[in-house]
């Protein structure tokens, strides 16, 4: 299987869940005419084949994510590839669905209908959820299609590999004392081959002990806890919604005198949680009650992150502008950072070193699947 480029990696972090289904695309069947002429078969197994469109709408998905989020389209120089990317995504779903077992399904839907259930409480309303969808071009059935889909391949692949991944008690104890992980481990090993060969005062030696050097630091500061500080804010939207565009300047004032009221009734004595859920529009308060215990680097807005560590336990902030919007924070709490026990991060890091494993693997399990499902690529997309 093709690794994913950066760019698409970066975006499917970027977006989680909701990015790997925006990259489906919302696409209409096309006229007979086209079918025939310019929409071919591009790959085939026992079952299913692929055809253009479905193609050319994943890269269009992945267009429009990258578009949304970080404000980039894809380079030409990299178009041909990430078709190509984008064909093996589809070849692993359409396998995946196959092998799926009636528990898959199952499991698969209950976890969609959490996903599609959270997305609507984020957008607070049955109406303001489809005109989101809407504004980012795809139905509510094909993202309540899509978002099934996703989970079953998540769950097969869960099932099939992950569930066969050990991780040892020494794996843990080399992460947590000395930053080894699975790609730390194969740096060691070629360190190790070139050690044997008397290649160690070669560029190659030198460049591979900055990297482990590197890797192991970075994985060893994951294990730190940073300091943090436990809050509830008080959030009010200056954009659109569904569009993501900003609100006239009128409403931007109406939307800043009913921060600053928060500021003015909590400092007169109000409940600040009451505030919360009388006056925020925070599209997570449902789940969260606008209740966060962030870290400096968690914090997106600078201004608001300068607010949030320098206001004392129980104090209540001014009004805060960020480009999102205006925000009035109360901390709760400072919490120290520090390093927890291997007992209390156990539990993340086998789940961190089982991810590396499986998609170590992932490669391999796809050619298989290709050999089984007797996959023909019959054209380069």
């Amino acid at each position: 299987m093709r690794p994913l480029s950066p760019l698409i990696a970066g975006a499917l972090i970027a977006c989680g869940f909701a990015g790997a289904l925006a990259l489906a695309g919302d696409s209409k069947p096309p006229p007979a005419d086209f079918e025939l002429f310019a929409n071919p078969v591009v790959a085939k197994g026992d079952g299913f084949e692929i055809r253009q469109n479905e193609v050319d709408d994943m890269v269009s998905g992945l267009n429009a994510t990258l578009s949304s989020t970080r404000g980039q389209t894809i380079p030409d120089a990299q178009r041909r590839q990430i078709r190509n990317q984008m064909l093996d995504r589809l070849l692993l779903i359409r396998m995946l669905q196959q092998r799926a077992t009636d528990e898959d399904r199952t499991k698969a839907q209950a976890a969609a209908d959490q996903f599609v259930a959270n997305t609507k409480a984020k957008a607070r309303s049955e109406e303001s959820y489809r005109r989101q969808l809407t504004a980012a071009g795809i139905k509510p059935a094909l993202f309540e299609t899509r978002a099934f889909e996703q989970a079953l391949v998540e769950t097969v692949l869960s099932r099939e590999i992950k569930s066969k991944v050990v991780i040892t008690d020494e794996q843990l104890r080399e992460f947590y004392q000395e930053g080894i992980d699975l790609p730390a481990r194969q740096i060691r090993e070629t360190l190790s081959r070139l050690e044997q060969n008397l290649e160690t005062n070669t560029p190659a030696y030198t460049e591979n002990q900055t990297r482990l050097a590197d890797l192991k630091k970075a994985n060893l500061a994951r294990v730190e806890r940073p300091d943090r500080v436990k809050m509830r804010m008080v959030f009010l939207s200056t954009r659109d919604r569904a569009s993501g565009a900003d609100l006239p300047d009128d409403q931007k004032a109406a939307k800043r005198a009913k921060a600053q009221q928060a500021v003015d009734r909590s400092r007169a004595g109000e409940d600040f949680a009451a505030l919360i859920r009388e006056l925020s529009e925070d599209p997570d308060l449902e789940t969260t009650g606008g209740e966060y215990t962030l870290s400096r680097e968690s914090v997106t807005y600078p201004e608001l992150r300068g607010v949030l560590f320098g206001l004392s336990a129980g104090q209540v902030s001014e009004v805060v502008e960020t480009k999102a919007g205006y925000n009035v924070v109360q901390v709760l709490e400072r919490l120290p950072g520090g390093r927890p026990t291997l007992e209390e991060i156990e539990k993340d890091l086998r789940e961190l070193l089982a991810g590396q494993e499986m998609q170590q693997r992932l490669p391999a399990y796809f050619d298989q699947l290709k050999k089984d499902y007797h996959v023909d690529v019959t054209s380069s997309p």
